[in-house]
C-alpha cells in the first residue's frame, strides 16, 4: 500500500495528485486509487494540455508559497520532482502531447532552480520559469 506524504493529506493536495496521474497515465492512477478497480478517465478536446496547464500553475502557487514564507522549500522540491519523475514515464503521447511535456519539464526544472536559488540565500528571478510556464498556454 502507498503511504502519502504529509503535504499530500489534504483534500486539494489529493485533486492535485489525482490531475497528475492522469497525465501521466491511466494505469498508475488505477493503481493508487484503488488497487482492486479500474479508474477510466475520458479525455477531452485538450484534456491533456488543460490537466498540465492547471498543474503548473498549482506548482507555481507553491513556489510562490515558498518565497512568501507560507511552506517549506523541501515540501514543494519534492512535489516538483514527483512531476518530473510523472513526466518520464512510458506512454504513447501524440507529438502534440510530446511538445506539451517537454515544455512541462523545462517549467518544473525552472521552478526546481528558482527555489535551489532562494535556499541559498539568493533572491530568485521568476522570468525564465515564467516564460517555460506561458509556453504551456
Amino acid at each position: 500500500m502507498i503511504q502519502l506524504p504529509v503535504f499530500l493529506t489534504n483534500a486539494k493536495n489529493l485533486l492535485l495528485i489525482i490531475s497528475l496521474l492522469t497525465a501521466g497515465g491511466i494505469t498508475a492512477a488505477s493503481g493508487v486509487l484503488d488497487q482492486g478497480n479500474t479508474v477510466i478517465i475520458s479525455s477531452s478536446d485538450n484534456g491533456f494540455q488543460k490537466v498540465i496547464q492547471e498543474d503548473a500553475q498549482d506548482l507555481e502557487n507553491a513556489v510562490n508559497n515558498v518565497l512568501a514564507g507560507r511552506e517549506e522549500p523541501e515540501t514543494v522540491k519534492k512535489m516538483i520532482l514527483t512531476e518530473y519523475k510523472g513526466t518520464q514515464r512510458d506512454s504513447k503521447y501524440s507529438a502534440e502531447e510530446i511538445e506539451i511535456n517537454t515544455n512541462y519539464q523545462a517549467f518544473l526544472l525552472e521552478a526546481y532552480s528558482v527555489l535551489e536559488v532562494y535556499e541559498a540565500g539568493q533572491d530568485p528571478d521568476l522570468t525564465t520559469m515564467r516564460e517555460a510556464k506561458a509556453k504551456l498556454f
